[in-house]
């Protein structure tokens, strides 16, 4: 076991727990100003936590929070039992892939929405952004990545080393050889 596998497994353990937090952080808002009343919503990866629009714009929550949290989950157990079991480093990688994707879904997501308020031409402006939640998933998925990456010890290229001696052939067993009496 090497410091950079045990780095990669506390950088594992640090992604799971960024995208755990990422799904209760706003994954995105939209504001505007009618008179004097601003209105907003806003939604997490579980659902709507604040709604002005009483449902008018039909906007719904980003709704990745159970993938989210069971690529940590998967993350977590992958950095824990990677010291017993080699295969299940496999685990980062899988959950990190998982976080990519749900990452690059989020960011899409938000894209629609902004696409969808331009095409309804509204005649007050509305302001739509892209909230912490999105941000901080972003990082866990980039966190992961590197960290998986590290997490995988790949074997170094076997060969004869300088510190071998010549005489044992690459098998393993020595080989006698005597002079030949005549």
């Amino acid at each position: 076991m090497t410091t950079r596998r045990v780095f990669g497994a506390v950088l594992v353990l640090v992604a799971a727990g960024l995208a755990v937090a990422a799904t209760f952080l706003v994954g995105y808002s939209v504001q505007t100003q009618v008179g004097n009343r601003r209105l907003r919503f806003e939604a997490t990866t579980w659902g709507v936590e604040h709604d002005d629009f009483r449902g008018a714009l039909m906007l719904a929550p980003i709704d990745f929070g159970w993938p989210a949290v069971a690529a940590a989950v998967l993350m977590a157990g992958a950095a824990v039992l990677a010291f017993r079991r080699p295969v299940a480093r496999l685990g980062s990688l899988l959950g990190a892939g998982v976080l990519v994707g749900l990452a690059w879904l989020s960011l899409n997501q938000v894209q629609r929405v902004v696409e969808r308020l331009a095409e309804l031409e509204l005649p007050v402006p509305v302001e739509v952004v892209r909230g912490n939640g999105v941000t901080v998933l972003l990082v866990a998925a980039g966190v992961g990545v590197v960290a998986a990456l590290l997490h995988q010890e790949l074997p170094g290229a076997g060969g004869v080393g300088n510190h071998q001696e010549e005489e044992t052939p690459p098998y393993g067993f020595p080989v006698v050889v005597e002079p030949k009496r005549e």
